[in-house]
C-alpha cells in the first residue's frame, strides 16, 4: 500500500470500510472522501484548540487510514483510560463537543450539512486521548453491529504501542548531571518493548563526596526491553581499600564532533580514565571550512573528564573587506567598503560608481573587484587624461584629409554623402516623433512615469481617460503597424454589456478574441474576409496585438455564441480559435488585520538576505496590475518603461491601490522597513504595466500587458491578476482536477504561447495562484508545469490561507495575510491575498538573478522549494530569502523542482517532468475542441447548477438532523 504522508500528522491506524454503515456524505461521496470540505468548515469556524478533534482520513483499497496530530504521549482509547485519566479527559471531551454544538447553530445551511454529518455518530469507542486533547476517528459513519461487537476489533492500530517503564535508582549516593543544553537527565524513561538500551538512554551521575560510581546492576548496555525494569547504581567508598580484583580503573568515553563547518583530523572517539585531563595529542585537530575559523571546544577540554562527554567544535565566520578609493582624479559614489564572508565575491550592484574630474576618463580599477575575496584588498580607481573631443576629432580628420592622391578625394566624397544623409534624417525627424502613443503624442523618457489624465462627466463622475473604442482598420483595409488594445469602458463612462457567470469569470458579451495558431498567418487577409462577410458597422475590428497574434472584434450584443459557431465555417482557409473576452480580477483585498505589521519580512528572512544582495539597478521587475501611485516615496527614481496598454504611453492610474501595494512588496525601498514596509529587491528597477481601464481588466489586455513586459526588457514579471472561479470549491477535488484537464483549452493555448516566449528569453513569470480555495491548475495560466512560478499564500502560523488556491499548479508559497505595503496617495495599508504572496517571490527571484543572471524558472522554483519552510500538505514550502540566495551563491541548484502532497483523491506529485513538448502535444489533441462548448463558460455554469440541485435535495435532511442535535 502506498498510503499517505501528512505534514505534522501521524498514522494511528485503519478500518475496513465494509465494517461500517450509514455513511454521511456530500452528494454521492461519503464524507471521508470529501475531507477537504470538512476541513474547510473546521478551519474557518472552529477555535484552533479544538480543530484537531476530527482525524484526517485517507482512503485506499477498501481501507480508511486515520491520521492525527503528532503526539508526545501515546494515544489511549477513551474507554481504556484509568479512572483518574477518564475524569480528566471527560472534561476535555465535554468542552470540545460543547464548542462544536454551539458552532453548529451559527453555520449556514451548507456548512451545517457538512459538519453535522461528521458529528452524527459519536461513540466513546471512536475517541482517543493524548497530550491534553481528544480526537475522533471513524466519524460520519456507524459501526455495523451485525458484523462486530463494540470490543475494538474493528480498528487495527498502525503499530502496537507497548511502552515499558525503565527506572534508574541512584541508591542515595549521587545526583543527576545536566546535559550540555542545561536540561537534567531523567531517572525514568519510557521505551517500546524490544528497544535495545544504549548509552544515550542512560543518565550520567555525579557522585557524592566519599563515593565513586562504578556501574549499574544489572548492566543496562545492550539490554532488550521486555518488561518494566529498574537499574540500580553501584558505588564504592573512596576511603576504603577495595580488593585487588576491584581496582580495575573505570574508563569513560570521549566523543569529538566537528559539526558542519569543519573537518576533524584525528580520532573522533577515545576512552580515557575517569578524572583524566586531555593532552594536546589526544585532542583532534579541526580543519575549518573556507570562510570559518575554529574557536574552541564546548565544553572545555581542559577540565577533568568524570563521565562520558560529547565535545562540539565551535566556529566563527571569517569576513574580509574590499575598500574602494577614488584616487586623485575623481569622486566615488556608493559603497566605500564592502564586507563579505571569506571566499564570497561582491556583485555588480555593490560596486561604487566613479565620477571622473573634468579632463579625465575613468578606465577601471587597479584590481578586479568582482573576484572572490580571499583577503582584505583595496581597489583604486584608474584614469587617463583626455583631450577635448574637438581636438581629437580635428587631429584625426586632418590626418585623413591631408593625404595625397585618390584616397583624399574619396574621403571627401564619403563625407559629403554622410552629411546629406544626416540632413535628410533630421528633416524627416521634424515631421514626426520616433516614440508616440496611439494618439500620436510624444511618450515620456523611459525612466519616467506620469499620472493619467482624468475626465469629469456631466453627472460629476470622474474617470481615467484611457482612450476611445474605435474601428482600427485603416482606409487601405489594413491593420495598424503597431498593436492596439481596445479600452473597456466607452465614451461617457458607459460600461460594456457583461454576462454574469456565477462560479466562473464574467464575460463581455459584444466582444470576441480571435487567436491564430500559425506564426505566419495573414491577419490582414482575415480582416478583409471578416469585413466582407460582416459589412455592417455593428461589426468592427477594435483590437490587435501582433505579439500574441490576436484580433479583437466587436459584435452586436447577444450574437456572441452564434458568431463563435459561424466564423470557423465562414473563414475556413485559416487556422484560428476563439476566446471569450472574460473579466479578470485582482487576487488581493484590504485586510481586516491591523497588527503585526511587517511580519512577512521577518518570516521570510528578508533582512538576512540583504546581507548577500539587495538587487541590481540594471535588473527590471514588471508589475502587471491596475496602475501605480507614480509619486509614492517607495519608488523614487527607479521607473523603467512604464506602460498603459490602452493609451500606449506612460500615463498611469493609481487604480485601487492594488498595483502600488504589489510593487511595494516586490521592489519598494527600504526607507519604511522599521514601519513594516519594504520591497524584497529594493535596488531593482520597476516597470509598472497598467492593464485595467477604470476598474476592469480583460483577458486580452492582460495578455498584451504581459507580452509588452517580455519584449521590453523585463527580467521578472509579476502577475497578481487573473480569472476568478469563486464557487468552484463546492466541487469535489477530483471534479476540480477534471475541470483543469478539460476546460478552457483555448485560453491555455494563449498562455502557452506567452509562456514559451518568456522561457525562450529567460523572463520569469510569477503568477498569484488565486483566492478561490480551488485547485490552482483550473487557472489556464498555471497549467504548464513548472514553466511559471505560481504562488500560494500562507498565514503567520505557517499554514495555508483559507482562501488560497492550492495543489496542482502551485509550486511555491509566501506570506499572504495581513501584509503591509505601499498604497495610493503616498500611504500604506494591509492587504490579504495571493496577490501579496506573489511579489514576495518576485522580489526573491530578482535577488537570485542578481547573483546568477542566467538562472531559469525551473531552477528558481527548485531552489525555493529545497530551501523553504515546510507548511501543510496543501501548499508548497514558504520562501526563505536568505537560504535561497545562499544556495544560488554556492551553486546548490537542483535540476528540477520536486514537491509532493496528499489530496483526498490520493497521492499527487509535482515532478517537473511535464515539459513544454508533452504539454504542446496534449494541447494539439484538444485543438479539435476549439469551438466546443466545453471551452465556453456556459458548460461550467451547467455543472455548478447540477451541483446546486444535488445540494438542495440534501437540505431536506437538515431539519431532521437539526432536531436530533438540539
Amino acid at each position: 500500500m502506498a498510503r499517505a504522508t501528512f505534514y505534522n500528522k501521524r498514522l494511528l491506524g485503519h478500518i475496513d470500510d465494509t465494517d461500517f454503515t450509514d455513511y454521511q456524505g456530500i452528494g454521492s461521496d461519503p464524507l471521508y472522501k470529501r475531507y477537504k470540505s470538512v476541513e474547510s468548515v473546521v478551519k474557518s469556524r472552529i477555535s484552533p484548540q479544538y480543530q484537531s478533534f476530527l482525524a484526517c482520513p485517507f482512503y485506499e483499497d477498501g481501507n480508511i487510514f486515520w491520521y492525527v496530530d503528532e503526539w508526545n504521549n501515546t494515544p489511549k482509547k477513551f474507554t481504556e483510560l484509568s479512572d483518574s485519566e477518564k475524569k480528566h479527559y471527560s472534561q476535555i471531551k465535554d468542552d470540545t463537543l460543547k464548542h462544536y454544538q454551539e458552532t453548529l447553530r451559527k453555520l449556514n445551511p451548507e456548512e451545517f450539512s457538512i459538519l453535522s454529518g461528521a458529528l452524527k455518530y459519536i461513540n466513546d469507542e471512536f475517541i482517543y486521548c493524548y497530550d491534553e486533547k481528544v480526537v475522533l476517528i471513524a466519524w460520519g459513519m456507524r459501526l455495523d453491529e451485525g458484523k462486530h461487537t463494540s470490543d475494538g476489533k474493528w480498528f487495527k492500530t498502525a503499530v502496537k504501542y507497548d511502552r515499558k517503564k525503565i527506572s534508574f535508582d541512584l541508591a542515595g549516593h549521587g545526583k543527576l548531571a545536566t546535559t550540555i543544553a542545561g536540561a537534567p537527565y531523567l531517572t525514568m524513561i519510557n521505551r517500546n518493548k524490544g528497544h535495545i538500551i544504549t548509552t544515550k538512554d542512560i543518565p550520567i551521575i555525579i557522585e557524592n563526596d566519599g563515593y565513586r560510581f562504578i556501574g549499574w546492576t544489572p548492566n543496562p548496555i545492550g539490554h532488550e526491553v521486555q518488561d518494566d525494569i529498574i537499574f540500580t547504581a553501584q558505588y564504592v567508598k573512596t576511603n576504603t581499600t577495595a580488593p585487588v580484583t576491584e581496582k580495575k580503573e573505570k574508563l569513560v568515553k570521549v566523543i569529538f564532533d566537528a559539526g558542519v563547518n569543519g573537518v576533524l583530523e584525528g580520532e573522533s572517539s577515545i576512552e580515557v580514565p575517569k578524572g583524566h585531563i586531555l593532552s594536546a595529542e589526544e585532542i583532534p585537530v579541526i580543519k575549518a571550512n573556507k570562510g570559518f575559523v575554529f574557536t574552541q571546544w564546548t565544553p572545555s577540554v581542559n577540565a577533568p573528564i568524570d563521565n562520558d562527554t560529547f565535545f562540539s567544535a565551535e566556529y566563527k565566520q571569517e569576513f574580509v573587506q574590499c575598500l574602494f578609493s577614488a584616487g586623485e582624479h575623481g569622486t566615488l559614489y556608493g559603497n566605500k567598503v564592502i564586507k563579505k564572508p571569506l571566499g564570497v565575491a561582491p556583485v555588480v550592484s555593490e560596486i561604487p560608481t566613479i565620477m571622473p574630474n573634468k579632463g579625465y576618463r575613468f578606465t577601471g580599477w587597479n584590481i578586479n573587484p568582482l573576484t572572490a575575496l580571499t583577503d582584505n584588498k583595496v581597489c583604486i580607481a584608474q584614469y587617463e587624461k583626455k583631450q577635448p573631443w574637438y581636438k581629437r576629432w580635428w587631429l584625426w580628420l586632418t590626418g585623413l584629409f591631408s593625404g595625397k592622391g585618390c584616397l583624399k578625394w574619396l574621403l571627401w566624397l564619403l563625407l559629403i554623402i554622410l552629411l546629406i544623409w544626416l540632413l535628410s534624417w533630421l528633416l524627416r525627424g521634424c515631421d514626426s516623433d520616433v516614440l508616440v502613443d496611439r494618439d500620436g503624442n510624444a511618450v515620456l523618457p523611459i525612466d519616467r512615469a506620469d499620472k493619467i489624465e482624468q475626465i469629469t462627466e456631466p453627472d460629476g463622475t470622474i474617470r481615467d481617460n484611457n482612450g476611445t473604442i474605435t474601428d482600427i482598420v485603416g482606409s487601405d483595409g489594413r491593420l495598424p503597424e503597431n498593436g492596439i488594445v481596445s479600452p473597456i469602458v466607452g465614451d461617457g463612462g458607459i460600461m460594456p454589456p457583461i454576462v454574469s457567470n456565477p462560479g466562473t469569470p464574467d464575460v463581455i458579451d459584444n466582444r470576441l478574441n480571435i487567436y491564430f495558431e500559425n506564426e505566419n498567418a495573414d491577419l490582414n487577409k482575415w480582416v478583409r474576409d471578416f469585413k466582407r462577410l460582416y459589412p455592417s458597422d455593428n461589426y468592427q475590428i477594435i483590437g490587435y496585438d501582433p505579439n500574441v497574434r490576436m484580433i479583437q472584434i466587436q459584435i452586436p450584443e447577444g450574437q456572441r455564441n452564434n458568431i463563435r459557431e459561424e466564423l470557423p465555417i465562414k473563414i475556413s482557409d485559416q487556422k484560428f480559435f476563439i476566446v471569450d473576452e472574460s473579466i479578470m480580477v485582482l487576487h488581493g483585498n484590504k485586510s481586516q488585520s491591523t497588527v503585526n505589521k511587517g511580519w512577512h519580512l521577518k518570516a521570510t528572512h528578508v533582512k538576512e538576505g540583504w546581507d548577500i544582495t539587495m538587487g541590481d539597478p540594471n535588473l527590471v521587475v514588471a508589475i502587471i496590475d491596475d496602475g501605480i501611485d507614480v509619486n509614492h516615496n517607495m519608488f523614487k527614481g527607479r521607473f523603467f518603461k512604464a506602460y498603459n496598454v490602452f493609451t500606449q504611453n506612460r500615463a498611469l492610474s493609481p487604480g485601487q491601490g492594488h498595483g502600488t501595494h504589489v510593487a511595494g512588496l516586490a521592489v519598494g525601498s527600504t526607507e519604511f522597513y522599521s514601519e513594516g514596509a519594504a520591497g524584497v529587491a529594493p535596488k531593482c528597477k520597476i516597470m509598472p504595466v497598467q492593464v485595467f481601464d477604470n476598474g476592469l481588466c480583460t483577458f486580452s489586455s492582460l495578455a498584451s500587458g504581459i507580452m509588452y513586459a517580455i519584449h521590453n526588457g523585463a527580467n521578472i514579471v509579476n502577475i497578481s491578476v487573473g480569472p476568478s472561479f469563486q464557487g468552484l470549491n463546492q466541487l469535489p477535488i477530483e471534479e476540480q482536477i477534471k475541470v483543469a484537464q478539460q476546460y478552457f483549452k483555448n485560453e491555455e493555448k494563449v498562455y502557452r504561447h506567452i509562456i514559451n516566449v518568456a522561457n525562450e528569453k529567460n523572463v520569469i513569470l510569477v503568477f498569484a495562484a488565486g483566492n478561490d480555495n480551488i485547485v490552482t491548475a483550473i487557472l489556464p495560466e498555471c497549467r504548464l508545469a513548472n514553466n511559471t512560478v505560481n504562488v500560494a499564500a500562507c498565514t503567520p502560523k505557517y499554514k495555508s490561507s483559507i482562501f488560497t488556491n492550492y495543489s496542482l499548479g502551485t509550486n511555491v508559497s509566501a506570506p499572504g495575510e495581513g501584509i503591509y505595503s505601499a498604497y495610493s496617495n503616498n500611504s500604506f495599508k494591509m492587504f490579504d491575498g495571493t496577490s501579496m504572496a506573489a511579489p514576495i517571490i518576485t522580489g526573491t527571484i530578482a535577488l537570485m538573478k542578481t547573483i546568477k543572471p542566467d538562472i531559469n524558472v525551473k531552477q528558481c522554483i527548485a531552489v525555493i522549494q529545497k530551501t523553504g519552510k515546510k507548511l501543510d500538505e496543501f501548499i508548497p514550502p514558504m520562501v526563505l530569502v536568505d537560504q535561497a540566495l545562499i544556495a544560488v551563491r554556492n551553486g546548490d541548484i537542483p535540476d528540477e523542482p520536486i514537491w509532493s502532497q496528499i489530496l483526498d483523491t490520493g497521492f499527487i506529485e509535482h515532478d517537473g517532468n511535464n515539459d513544454s513538448t508533452d504539454q504542446s502535444q496534449s494541447c494539439e489533441q484538444n485543438s479539435t475542441e476549439s469551438n466546443n462548448p466545453i471551452d465556453d463558460y456556459s458548460a461550467l455554469k451547467d455543472l455548478l447548477k447540477q451541483l446546486k440541485e444535488q445540494r438542495d435535495a440534501l437540505n431536506k435532511k437538515i431539519s431532521d438532523i437539526e432536531k436530533k442535535i438540539q
